[in-house]
């Protein structure tokens, strides 16, 4: 989803994460110390296998274990402190979303559908004094926040559920494939970086002698170079650096992960059929995740 760059993959693989986190707690008896272990492997595979994911994503993945290793210490019931990690994971996943569009499109993005809304009502004589994109943000939060409850609810009654399958037998078949990749010059990434930089600096340098829509319009390409263009490759690049200096302290635990990843992305399509030989409608979707997370927790080798 993170390559495809499709919309709410917060909304899905967030929502993903929180329920692995939940079971993290219920097996390892709410072990901060393991559970903040796990987290700093799960960001060292994510970085090694998912390269595409952006630096985001990486915060969301050590906000999401570090509250929820505290969240499950601190309150004793296992469904309270589901479902309150749950809400508060998907409302940091939701509001790091409109903050990156803030940053990258100004307050200029918000104004604009006010305005687009205030002319569209004044057609109708309705109120146009309302801030819409007030409520648009409370609309979006609002969602996430049901879907986090939605999400803790599931994960308070998943231990039960997993104890009381038993065993899933799953036919796969093992197929690994590892696509090359280009690697740019030297010289090419440092006539983009100043490249960049120069463009940046001649949009924020002029900004007073531009028309305000053209100015909008270049502000906006200035940010996406500046986040993408440079940021990222060096949050990258740093990221980099600081998995190839784990990898002696956490290389024993590491590697295991990383040799099972091909075994449990085969889960995948067996689990899919499974799941809609069992279930139907929107249960199958459910039913999926539920058959791949027991089949993963059991290791199968069929």
């Amino acid at each position: 989803m993170h390559a495809l760059k499709i919309p709410l993959t917060g909304f899905f693989v967030g929502g993903f994460a929180v329920v692995i986190i939940g079971l993290l707690a219920h097996y390892t008896r709410n072990n901060v110390r393991q559970m903040l272990q796990a987290t700093i492997l799960v960001i060292l595979v994510k970085a090694a296998v998912s390269p595409q994911s952006g630096f985001p994503a990486y915060i969301a993945v050590g906000f999401q274990g570090l509250v929820g290793a505290l969240m499950y210490r601190a309150i004793p019931n296992y469904t309270i402190a589901s479902v309150l990690f749950a809400i508060i994971a998907m409302l940091e996943s939701a509001f790091q979303m409109l903050l990156m569009m803030t940053i990258v499109f100004g307050k200029s993005l918000w104004e604009a559908v006010d305005k687009f809304f205030q002319n569209l009502l004044s057609s109708f004589h309705l109120p146009e004094d309302t801030s819409y994109s007030f409520w648009i943000i409370a609309i979006y939060g609002s969602i996430y926040t049901l879907w986090g409850l939605t999400i803790g609810i599931w994960i308070s009654r998943l231990p039960k559920r997993i104890e009381a399958i038993g065993k899933v037998e799953l036919v796969v078949n093992n197929t690994t494939d590892n696509p090359e990749k280009k690697k740019k010059s030297l010289a090419g990434k440092i006539i983009f970086l100043l490249s960049t930089l120069l463009f940046i600096a001649t949009v924020f340098a002029f900004s007073g002698s531009m028309s305000k829509a053209l100015y909008a319009v270049l502000r906006t390409l200035a940010v996406l170079l500046l986040i993408f263009g440079i940021i990222a490759p060096f949050m990258k690049w740093a990221m980099q650096r600081w998995i190839n200096s784990s990898r002696s302290k956490h290389g024993e635990k590491l590697q295991p992960i990383l040799d099972m990843m091909p075994q449990m992305r085969s889960y995948i399509r067996p689990a899919y059929q499974l799941a809609n030989e069992r279930y139907k409608g929107f249960g199958r979707y459910t039913g999926f995740l539920f058959i791949l997370i027991v089949a993963s927790l059991q290791g199968n080798d069929e």
